[in-house]
């Protein structure tokens, strides 16, 4: 099952039932319509491709062999003195890779969006609900820019001034996207805390 985030027997949905931003330069204007979900997984290299696990331990709170070797090898890397560098590079092969789904309005196509982004992202709409945002009644615009770092994803609020009225089709889709089932999409959980210094503990 899928953790939910404040703010799953799950289907096996592809990777094209979800918005995602996959070059520099890519945008998405949208409308939050709930809590997102969010989900672990575990990339491991398998010849030419890659073995792609869930991770027990994010997705279900329970046990996992491979978050054990990452937590092992943390703490070897913090026993011999290494720097983040080496550190990640002894960490990544076991490192989760974890995800957010937030339902949305996509101002744009006009349609109810699955919209799959990451930590980062998220903790940027958080700090703006922190600041007072009413992230649920404004437009945010999200824009892949590359930039190394924290800023690697751009998140802005569109001016409350500047926001088009919703047109009627945008409300029908409104109204079918909070009644849409995250957990029917994605195998991991609906987040419960909405604070942007709370990191899903890696």
């Amino acid at each position: 099952m899928c953790p939910v985030a404040e703010y799953g027997e799950k289907l096996s949905f592809s990777a094209s039932k979800f918005t995602k931003l996959k070059s520099k330069g890519d945008k998405i204007k949208f409308r939050l319509l709930g809590k997102p979900f969010y989900d672990g997984k575990h990339f491991m290299e398998d010849g030419d491709g890659w073995d792609v696990r869930p991770c027990p331990r994010i997705n279900e709170g329970a046990e996992c062999e491979t978050c054990e070797l990452f937590f092992a090898a943390h703490r070897s890397a913090k026993k011999e003195g290494l720097d983040k560098k080496e550190t990640d590079k002894l960490t990544s092969e076991f490192k989760p890779t974890i995800s957010f789904y937030f339902p949305v309005l996509n101002r744009e196509s006009q349609e109810f969006e699955v919209f799959q982004t990451t930590q980062g992202v998220r903790n940027q709409i958080e700090a703006q609900a922190e600041l007072g945002t009413k992230i649920m009644e404004r437009d945010l615009i999200v824009i892949r820019t590359e930039t190394p770092g924290s800023s690697y994803y751009s998140l802005s609020v569109v001016d409350s001034s500047e926001t088009e009225p919703l047109s009627v089709r945008e409300k029908t889709e409104v109204k079918k996207g909070k009644k849409v089932d995250l957990s029917e999409y994605i195998n991991g959980r609906e987040e419960e805390s909405t604070t942007k210094e709370e990191e899903i503990e890696l």
